[in-house]
């Protein structure tokens, strides 16, 4: 049997975060949802996402991507926004031929035999709607509802399972070559809920406090003196934690980042910021993106009402009270950014003073400075991203300016509805 992932139109309910990823790409606990699926069926499952988005993986990565005649065999499909544990992928692997799991109208996942699966991956490329979910539920001569098989529909779900995920995943992590800890850090609860990779630095009068969950802690990661750190968390390889820091339960910190003042319950996807005091709480943060010093995101609205959400147009009620924002990919806060609960900042967006709203991608914002929107104009963004990957030693590649390209395409519409200043900046 072959598996397959593929990712539907939600995708568009996590933008700016999958406008240059794919959803399956995203986090949940400390690993992503392709790889839970990796790791349960001891495969390279074959990827279905939208043609620009498999042509940079295909690319970049060398990933095989939209590729329909490798599915000439019995294939499992699976949504890559399915949170896939061993218990779970056991019931999508242990499907009958020709059954299909589905939700509301929307595809969960469907076993077919090689005929039907070929006609299956040629309508999973692009990221489908329910009508073309519909013609491949069609083909299927069992459709059952999908027990004890959780589909993630919206980023605060994310937020929300996140911290329990982290918990979860620890005692799966690898915890050989770990690093030894001086005796003037001080642990809080049971040692062995804490892990330390190699050569990593723990300075002194750092507390781990591992009473309310575990703490996963990366190779060659420095955490700096006077720093607490609360369990379940996770911080990842080559990342600086820096002095003073408070990292709350439910910090899910990847790799190469730096960070410091207070974060709570929030995803830093990797290669990403925010090394001065300041609050990140409840919250997505994608790659290559610099929050300045003292910015600061709400979580909680004053009434301590629901947070609204703006998805695909459209205001929608989270139904929960906590809920921080997404930064996309390339985003930049200067000093003293404010960022009201649930909002956006798109891709390679500059964001100053207070922001009450969504952020279309490649915008300049400071409205509450006096400044007028301005358009970042697509050389300047790529010229940026050149400069902070250098920084870490990451070549940009065609790859990715074919990439930034493609999403400063797609999103000029968002841009041209606020009627941004064009050109080069002239303050």
């Amino acid at each position: 049997m072959k598996v397959a992932i593929f990712e539907d139109d939600l995708t568009f309910n996590f933008f700016p975060i999958t406008l240059t990823r794919p959803s399956f790409f995203l986090k949940l606990g400390v690993l992503r949802f392709y790889d839970r699926v990796k790791i349960e069926s001891k495969t390279e499952p074959i990827l279905f996402t939208r043609d620009f988005i498999g042509n940079y993986l295909k690319s970049k990565y060398n990933f095989r991507v939209n590729d329909t005649s490798s599915v000439d065999d019995e294939t499992l499909f699976i949504n890559g926004l399915v949170l896939v544990k061993k218990e779970s992928y056991k019931i999508l692997s242990n499907l009958e031929p020709n059954t299909a799991l589905s939700k509301n109208g929307r595809l969960v996942a469907v076993k077919f035999k090689s005929s039907a699966a070929k006609q299956a991956a040629e309508l999973l490329i692009n990221a489908p709607d329910l009508s073309k979910e519909k013609q491949i539920l069609s083909l299927a001569e069992k459709n059952l509802e999908p027990k004890d098989v959780q589909l993630i529909e919206n980023y605060w779900e994310i937020i929300e399972e996140n911290t329990h995920q982290i918990a979860e995943d620890f005692p799966k992590l690898p915890k050989k070559g770990g690093s030894k800890l001086s005796n003037k850090v001080t642990v809080v609860g049971k040692k062995t809920q804490v892990f330390v990779g190699k050569n990593s630095e723990i300075g002194p009068n750092v507390v781990l406090d591992a009473s309310s969950g575990p703490i996963y802690i990366g190779n060659n990661t420095k955490v700096h003196p006077f720093t607490w750190i609360q369990g379940p968390a996770y911080i990842g390889s080559e990342t600086i934690i820096h002095p003073g820091s408070v990292i709350r339960e439910g910090s899910n910190i990847g790799d190469v980042c730096r960070i410091g003042g207070e974060v709570e319950e929030s995803i830093v996807q990797g290669f990403s910021n925010k090394p001065h005091a300041g609050f990140l709480g409840h919250a997505y943060v994608g790659e290559w993106v610099n929050l300045g010093a003292l910015f600061t995101n709400s979580d909680l609205k004053n009434t301590y009402g629901s947070v609204k959400v703006v998805i695909r147009g459209k205001k929608v009620d989270s139904g929960t009270t906590k809920l921080g924002g997404m930064v996309g990919d390339h985003a930049k806060a200067s000093i003293g950014s404010l960022l009201y609960t649930g909002k956006k900042v798109g891709v390679a967006s500059q964001i100053h003073g207070v922001v009450e709203e969504d952020v279309p991608s490649f915008l300049y914002y400071a409205k509450t400075l006096g400044n007028p929107l301005w358009e970042i104009m697509l050389e300047a963004a790529i010229e940026t991203a050149k400069r902070v990957m250098a920084r870490r030693k990451v070549d940009f590649t065609e790859a990715d300016k074919t990439l930034l390209t493609k999403v400063f395409e797609l999103t000029q519409p968002e841009r041209d509805a606020l009627n941004p200043r064009k050109g080069p900046f002239s303050f």
